[in-house]
């Protein structure tokens, strides 16, 4: 993966989680490095089309209230890709991982990685939830699709609809 898009991934990434627009972050930096990113400027750096000084860097770290290393951190951080850090050139993971947290102590090292996995964390639970809410408004329709066809279909009586409904009722409460 190029060094540019790493960094593009996380600045998206943070941004979002900041709540800020690709507008918002652009003015915010301007603050920083004395003139302002426009959307399409900031939209380019997520995507990895971008190259970034050092002035860059460190007025997106101020920015987005994050430290430098946490703008070059893998998107998995177990990774054992490569990253391309020019045309030719490139690190393997485990030594780029070592290069960002070179100058940390063994504490801070340890605090990143543990917050980028609670991230990645939160990004599947997340997508786990919206998900199970999915399937839980179709089994939902499936079961309520059933009742009334069993009963337009005579297969069921009334009071066999009622237990039914108020079976699955009891599952779904139990289910949340």
């Amino acid at each position: 993966m190029q060094i540019e898009k790493v960094i593009g991934g996380n600045m998206r990434r943070i941004r979002e989680q900041c709540g800020l627009s690709q507008t918002d972050l652009g003015a915010a930096l301007g603050q920083h490095i004395g003139r302002s990113w426009s959307r399409q400027a900031v939209s380019a750096a997520e995507q990895g089309r971008r190259s970034f000084t050092a002035a860059d860097l460190l007025g997106l770290s101020l920015t987005l209230d994050v430290s430098v290393p946490e703008l070059f951190f893998l998107a998995d951080w177990r990774s054992e890709g490569r990253v391309q850090l020019g045309e030719g050139a490139e690190i393997g993971a485990d030594a780029y991982r070592e290069r960002i947290l070179h100058e940390l102590d063994a504490s801070n090292s340890a605090q990143l990685m543990i917050k980028a996995d609670v991230q990645e964390l939160g990004a599947a639970v997340v997508k786990m939830r919206e998900q199970h809410a999915k399937a839980g408004a179709a089994l939902a329709g499936l079961e309520v699709g059933l009742v009334y066809a069993a009963k337009v279909a005579q297969l069921m009586t009334e009071a066999e609809a009622a237990a039914l409904t108020s079976e699955m009722e009891r599952l779904d409460a139990d289910g949340k």
